[in-house]
């Protein structure tokens, strides 16, 4: 709100002026601005899109894709060596590797899989000290700039600095920088000192990309698999399985099952139900809040895939020669030979293909068929050998993980010579050394294409906002005021934020979720906005038309003066000459000898000053309690006109202020008080 400015005039009255009442309003590289509306095309395209779009003829609106995309990365378990790698499915750039646990825990992971926002889980197989397994997820980022620790420019150097085009890594020492891999064989130390990190945790860990390690109930852990909230379910061969937070990294409390069955690999299908295989003994349907089913060997002991059309699970059998498609509630619906008498991992593309990996005893090849069953025929690979698992990457092509050969490959499913059914049969395209002693035994989601493609929809937009200095505080997000918003029944948009002095820091810094329009407190030059799109069972999609992100910023200020003496526009001692705006000042005068006419003023001990509370406007949100004040006094003063009259006057003072208080509304107004006091008067000698 604003008020008119209010002035007094009397002698000796310090003045207090109220210029208007502070107003509750409140990755790519940052957007600079401290009150920043998002509603075009361009607008959503300065923020980092998971998932969303803004495509024709829904322009300079968001919502959920209709065929979801995936990270350019394949995350590959080098499971003899205990770390897990990173590859750039575009160029074959091996971008990091990472141990799997920290010193003086098991590791050789063996599977791995995508969350909805990259990061990577994977699992340790070897780990089952004091009953427990364990999984590990490392943070993804893209872009930046390769420094030394003190940020200057090194294409070789330890750390990454911003800005970023998408970070999840914690920046966990506030350097302003990101520790981490550049590449294979940069495995940063995760010392686990004093078993800080024994029993979950980072703490230890050099490498700021490594952002959870957390113990689970099922030992030699195998099975991870993330749902449609974003959370992962474990399982190990004891067949346990339970949730883990997908948010925190903690287990979910009261969600462990043991059902006798399953802990290998696993995925969750497109209703939300967990499949977990388990070679030797039983295939394990479960839906969650419901009974666990075990499914004998007749559907399959080893790998899973899902088609992401249909929802249709496929599952291997290590021996036999076959592969098993079931239907969503377990029913077989067909048993086909995949070209070799082993196999391993299984993944199905969108174009109806199921890609088979024929196995660690040696083979060379991958099966292919289509999801009607026909046997396309076998892609060689050369140089490679061992092949145990298989996934669709970003761009519908398929990489394979080949144990014995420590590399892996990535075929093109419309290159080679056609087979059956006149489909191509697929070839290699690219060949990554993963180096001596790698031994990638993986078949899992290792690019988040089961994750990307068959989840219920769901999408990201976030936004990174620079407020310009230190310590801005952040206060409210308002989203959909234009009439293309909407929120069908059983979708939804939530919206959380996060703040931090650097941009490297926002990681580090935990979401909060923020209401539409409601103030509420975060501080940091940078805030980092998130909106999550949520589709209805139905498919049908929230609409984002528009968001404003805020700073708390005032719309009004405090003037505030203290005049000790004004006599005939002569001034002595006054507190904060300009008026405006407010600030804390002190004026102080030993004695005075005024003549203007026939008067003559004398006055001792003159003192005027003015304060304001926070000093800082802009970097302090409005509240009550806010205020200005001013206050004047002289000791002494004595006024005579020629002969005809002497005044002696003792201390005067006077105080004005101005308080900002809750108003009935909800809002702040403003509550002004002054008083002012003469503590002795004599006129020519008489009281």
């Amino acid at each position: 709100m604003a008020l008119s400015r209010r002035k007094a005039t009397a002698l000796l009255l310090p003045i207090v002026m109220l210029a208007g009442l502070p107003a509750i309003s409140a990755s790519a590289a940052p957007v600079p601005g401290t009150n920043v509306l998002y509603t075009t095309d361009a607008d959503f395209d300065s923020g980092v899109l998971t998932n969303v779009n803004h495509d024709a003829p829904n322009n300079n609106q968001l919502q959920l894709n209709r065929t979801q995309t995936f990270f350019p990365y394949v995350n590959i378990a080098a499971s003899s060596r205990g770390t897990m790698i990173r590859i750039d499915v575009n160029t074959g750039q091996i971008v990091g590797e990472w141990w799997s646990a920290p010193d003086l825990r098991f590791r050789n992971p063996s599977r791995t899989t995508v969350d909805r926002f990259g990061n990577t889980w994977l699992s340790n197989r070897d780990e089952a000290d004091g009953g427990k397994g364990s999984v590990t997820r490392v943070g993804v980022i893209v872009g930046g700039t390769r420094s030394n620790a003190d940020g200057t420019a090194n294409p070789v150097g330890d750390y990454l600095k911003g800005p970023f085009a998408y970070n999840t890594c914690q920046d966990r020492d506030s350097d302003g920088l990101i520790a981490t891999s550049r590449g294979l064989g940069d495995k940063r130390q995760w010392t686990n000192a004093g078993g800080a990190d024994h029993n979950g945790g980072v703490t230890t860990a050099a490498d700021e990309c490594l952002i959870n390690y957390t113990r689970v109930a099922g030992t030699n852990t195998r099975t991870v698999a993330v749902d449609a909230n974003n959370d992962v379910w474990t399982g190990g061969t004891n067949t346990t399985h339970e949730k883990v937070d997908g948010t925190t990294g903690l287990v979910v409390p009261g969600t462990a099952i043991t059902p006798g069955c399953g802990g290998y690999g696993g995925l969750i299908d497109k209703v939300g139900t967990l499949w977990s295989a388990r070679w030797g003994a039983n295939l394990l349907r479960y839906v969650p809040g419901g009974m666990p089913t075990c499914l004998d060997t007749s559907h399959g002991d080893y790998g899973l895939g899902m088609d992401p059309v249909t929802g249709e699970i496929w599952h291997t059998s290590l021996s036999g020669g076959t592969v098993q498609k079931l239907a969503a509630d377990g029913t077989v619906l067909g048993s086909f030979s995949h070209g070799a008498p082993n196999a391993q991992g299984v993944a199905v593309d969108a174009s109806g293909n199921v890609w088979v990996a024929h196995s660690l005893f040696g083979a060379t090849t991958v099966g292919h068929l289509k999801t009607d069953g026909t046997f396309v025929g076998n892609v060689t690979l050369p140089g490679g050998n061992g092949p145990t698992g298989v996934a669709v990457d970003s761009n519908g092509k398929v990489w394979v993980a080949n144990i014995n050969s420590n590399n892996a490959m990535r075929i093109d499913p419309n290159a080679g010579p056609i087979g059956g059914g006149s489909f191509p049969i697929g070839a290699v395209d690219m060949t990554v050394d993963l180096g001596a002693g790698a031994g990638p035994y993986n078949y899992s989601d290792m690019t988040g294409s089961v994750l990307g493609e068959i989840t219920a929809p769901i999408g990201t937009w976030s936004v990174v906002q620079d407020g310009g200095v230190a310590g801005r505080p952040w206060g409210k997000v308002t989203w959909n005021t234009e009439p293309q918003g909407s929120v069908p029944p059983g979708t939804s948009i939530t919206v959380s934020a996060r703040a931090a002095d650097s941009e490297a820091a926002l990681p580090g810094e935990s979401f909060v979720p923020v209401g539409n329009g409601t103030q509420f407190a975060l501080s940091g030059r940078f805030i980092e906005v998130r909106a999550t799109l949520t589709a209805s069972p139905s498919g049908a999609s929230p609409i984002l038309s528009d968001l404003r992100i805020e700073a708390l910023i005032r719309d009004g200020g405090f003037s505030c003066q203290a005049t000790a003496l004004n006599l005939a526009g002569i001034i002595v001692a006054r507190a904060n000459p300009p008026d405006v705006p407010c600030k804390d000042d002190d004026k102080l005068v030993a004695q005075v000898n005024l003549n203007a006419g026939i008067l003559n003023v004398r006055a001792n001990a003159l003192e005027a000053h003015t304060s304001q509370t926070p000093d800082d406007l802009i970097l302090n949100p409005p509240t009550a309690g806010d205020n200005a004040t001013a206050s004047a006094r002289i000791n002494w003063t004595r006024v005579t006109a020629g002969l005809l009259v002497t005044i002696e006057i003792g201390v005067i003072s006077s105080n004005a202020s101005v308080t900002c208080v809750a108003g009935p509304g909800g809002g702040l107004v403003p509550q002004f008080a002054s008083s002012s006091n003469v503590a002795g008067l004599r006129i020519n000698g008489v009281p």
